[in-house]
C-alpha cells in the first residue's frame, strides 16, 4: 500500500540531514507501516521498540548518558554479541524481527522507536542517540501531539488518512492518476466512460475513507459488509485512547462527547459546530480545550471562518499561526476520515441521505484533501448568507472553492465575494467533468487530490 509520504522518508535518507524522523498522526492511518515498510526497502538491519506495547522498553532510556543508552540498545538486539563473534544472530524481544543479520548489515541499520511520547526520556534522548555513532537513522512515530518547539528538533512528516490518488494505488486502479492529473491541468474533459468510472471509484472511496486497516479489509473480503463495524471499532478506539492519555477524566468526556455529536453537527443546514448540539447549556469556555486536544490529535479537522475584513491579512495570520479554536468562535467540525463519518451516518439515518448529508461528505472529504496537502482549512460567510465552503490558499492566491452534491453548478456567492476581495480564478468542485470557462475551473470529485 504505497504511501505518497515515502518520498519524504526517501528524500530524508538521501539528505544531509541527520536529525531524526517523526511521524505523527491518529491510530490507523499507517505511520508504523509506512515506517517499516520504508525501512525493509533501504535497511538491512530494522531494530523495532513500541513503548506502549513493550514496557520494558523504557527502561533502556532511563540513563542520562547517551552513550550508555547506546550499548543498552545493542545488548538488548543482541548486536554487542554479533559484533564480538562476527556472526549474524536473530533478534529477539521485538515486534518486527530482522533475521539472518550479518556484520554488514549492523552497519546498516534504522532504529524505529513507535509510540515515542509514552517514554519522555527516549523523546529527549533521540537526538543525542544519533551523535553516538551506532543509530544514525532513527525514525520516531507519536500518535500523541507534540509543541512546536519540540518538532523542531525533528524531520517531522505528519501522516493522514489515504488520499483518493493513495486510495487508487491501494485497490490496483493507479493508472487512472496520470489521466485524472493530465485533464485537470489542461482543463480538457476525461472520456465520458472513464469519467463515470472515476465517480463510481469515488463514491466507493467515500464509503470507505483512507484508513490504510480498513481498505485492507475490503480488499481481503472484496465487499463493504464489514467496513462499517470496523470504522465503529476505530471510533471506539479513539473514545479510549482519550481516557488513557487525559488525566482529566471530565476533559476526556468532553472529547468524547464532541466526537458524538459531529455527525449531526455536520447534517445541520448551518454546518459551523454549534454547541448547544452536544447538550443544552454548553459554551465555548468549556470545550474549547477538548476541542483544540482532538485536532492536535488529528482526531477532528477544524475549519476556521474568515469575516470580510480578514480577507487582505489571511496570509498573515496563517504566517502568525494565528487559527486555532481557542481564539476563535465560529469553525467547523470535520471528522479526521470521511469514511467514518459516512458510517456513523448511515448507521443513524433509516432513509436514502439527503442533500445535506451529501454534502457534509463531500466536506469532510475536501477539508481531508486540504489538511493532507498543507493548505490552511478555512471558509468564508458574508453578512447576506453568502457563503463559499473553502477558501484555497496557493501562493500566496486566495480561491474560492465551492462544492455542489451534483451537475447543478449555480452560485451567486463568488460574485458577493468578488466585490470584497480580488482572486485569480475560482473553482466549483462537482459531479462535471473538468472545464475551464468564465474564470471558472471545473474540478471533479475525484481529482480533487490535484489541487
Amino acid at each position: 500500500m504505497k504511501r505518497t509520504a515515502i518520498d519524504n522518508l526517501i528524500t530524508w535518507n538521501q539528505a544531509s540531514d541527520v536529525r531524526p524522523v517523526l511521524l505523527t498522526g491518529a491510530k490507523g492511518v499507517g505511520k508504523t507501516y509506512l515506517a517499516y515498510d520504508f525501512a525493509k526497502a533501504f535497511f538491512k538491519c530494522i531494530l523495532y521498540l513500541n513503548f506502549e506495547h513493550d514496557p520494558k522498553a523504557a527502561a533502556l532510556f532511563q540513563d542520562k548518558d547517551p552513550f550508555k543508552v547506546s550499548n543498552l540498545l545493542l545488548e538488548h538486539f543482541n548486536l554487542d554479541a554479533v559484533h564480538n563473534e562476527s556472526k549474524s544472530k536473530a533478534m529477539n524481544n521485538i515486534e518486527l524481527k530482522a533475521i539472518d543479520i550479518d556484520e554488514e548489515a549492523i552497519e546498516d541499520k534504522i532504529l524505529i522507536l513507535d509510540e515515542i511520547s509514552d517514554c519522555p526520556e527516549a523523546l529527549e534522548m533521540i537526538t543525542a542517540l544519533q551523535f553516538t555513532g551506532e543509530f544514525p537513522k532513527i525514525i520516531a512515530i507519536s500518535s500523541r501531539p507534540l509543541i512546536k518547539d519540540e518538532l523542531e528538533l525533528y524531520y517531522h512528516i505528519p501522516i493522514y488518512p489515504l488520499q483518493f490518488d493513495e486510495f487508487l494505488v491501494a485497490i490496483g486502479k493507479d493508472w487512472y492518476i496520470e489521466a485524472i492529473i493530465t485533464h485537470f491541468d489542461n482543463n480538457k474533459e476525461i472520456p465520458y466512460i472513464v469519467h463515470k468510472e472515476l465517480l463510481a471509484l469515488h463514491n466507493l472511496y467515500i464509503q470507505i475513507g483512507g484508513m490504510p486497516g480498513i481498505v485492507n479489509e475490503y480488499l481481503n473480503f472484496n465487499n463493504l459488509s464489514n467496513i462499517a463495524e470496523q470504522h465503529s471499532l476505530l471510533m471506539g478506539t479513539y473514545q479510549h485512547y482519550q481516557g488513557l492519555i487525559n488525566s482529566d477524566d471530565g476533559q476526556a468526556l468532553k472529547m468524547n462527547q464532541v466526537l458524538n455529536c459531529l455527525p449531526i453537527q455536520l447534517t445541520k443546514n448551518n454546518k459551523k459546530f454549534q454547541y448547544k448540539l452536544i447538550r443544552k447549556g454548553t459554551t465555548h469556555a468549556m470545550y474549547k480545550d477538548a476541542i483544540q486536544l482532538l485536532s492536535d490529535q488529528n482526531h477532528v479537522i477544524p475549519a476556521y471562518k474568515i469575516v470580510s475584513e480578514e480577507l487582505s491579512t489571511i496570509n498573515k495570520a496563517i504566517e502568525e499561526d494565528r487559527l486555532n479554536v481557542t481564539d476563535m468562535t465560529s469553525f467547523k467540525l470535520y471528522l479526521s476520515d470521511v469514511g467514518m463519518l459516512y458510517s456513523r451516518l448511515y448507521s443513524s439515518q433509516t432513509t436514502p441521505f439527503d442533500k445535506e448529508a451529501k454534502k457534509a461528505l463531500l466536506e469532510n472529504y475536501i477539508a481531508q484533501a486540504f489538511q493532507s496537502k498543507g493548505y490552511p482549512v478555512v471558509f468564508w460567510e458574508s453578512d447576506s448568507m453568502a457563503k463559499i465552503e473553502f477558501l484555497l490558499i496557493k501562493d500566496k492566491d486566495l480561491i474560492p472553492v465551492e462544492i455542489f452534491c451534483d451537475k447543478n453548478t449555480r452560485s451567486k456567492s463568488v460574485s458577493v465575494l468578488k466585490q470584497k476581495i480580488d482572486f485569480p480564478y475560482s473553482i466549483k468542485i462537482s459531479s462535471k467533468n473538468f472545464e475551464f470557462s468564465n474564470n471558472v475551473k471545473y474540478v471533479p470529485y475525484y481529482a480533487v487530490f490535484c489541487l
